[in-house]
């Protein structure tokens, strides 16, 4: 019966997912049910302290336009699961400018959060590089990179072998290896990112069907 009643109730909203970072950002990120039962479970299941328990090194979810969110949990302080009435909102499957990588100049709805700051979203993917990685350096910008660095030149199916590396299939690797937008490689230890973003095409070449986060 609870199960009925929580069927439904996912019928009426939408879920946000809240991340506060320990460098006092917050992340918002819209997501589906299945994103959302993806999540709770696991990390539902790792909050009940059973020995069989690995740690979540890192986050992995999707969100609305195809985005793949990757988040370091050693950087994290907290993770909130809230809603709202479809009814009461707009554009519920929009994307949240976390970063402020889009130009404010295109035709981008502001909207403001929680805490009283505006933040753009984002309602066509065309806006988006094609990955965003933050990492734990300062603001210090050079010819090379700022925080965060963003890559629109990647090819797909380019991060096939890191999303079995994500499920658990494979060892993680140590170092992140991407190719930037002057078509230089670089290497970014895994460790020092604090948040990860691709759009899926990256993750799943042309070739091959797009799994769910929650297919075995």
């Amino acid at each position: 019966m609870m199960k009925e009643e929580e069927s439904h109730f996912d019928e009426l909203v939408a879920y946000t997912l809240r991340i506060e970072l320990q460098n006092n950002r917050v992340l918002i990120y819209r997501i589906d049910i299945e994103n959302k039962q993806y999540l709770l479970g696991k990390l539902r299941t790792n909050s009940e302290g059973s020995e069989d328990n690995q740690p979540i090194q890192f986050l992995w979810f999707e969100t609305f336009l195809n985005r793949h969110v990757i988040i370091n949990t050693n950087e994290v302080v907290r993770i909130t699961f809230s809603y709202d009435y479809l009814e009461q909102i707009e554009n519920s499957n929009a994307y949240y400018d976390n970063f402020e990588v889009v130009e404010k100049d295109t035709s981008l709805i502001s909207q403001e959060t929680e805490e009283g700051e505006s933040r753009m979203y984002v309602l066509e993917e065309a806006y988006l590089p094609q990955a965003i990685i933050y990492h734990k350096a300062s603001a210090f910008e050079d010819d090379y990179t700022g925080n965060p660095q963003l890559f629109y030149s990647l090819d797909d199916g380019c991060l096939g072998i890191f999303s079995l590396e994500l499920d658990g299939e494979l060892p993680l690797r140590q170092f992140l290896n991407l190719i930037d937008n002057d078509g230089e490689e670089c290497f970014i230890p895994l460790q020092q990112i604090i948040v990860m973003e691709f759009e899926g095409s990256l993750f799943y070449n042309g070739d091959q069907d797009e799994e769910t986060l929650t297919d075995p």
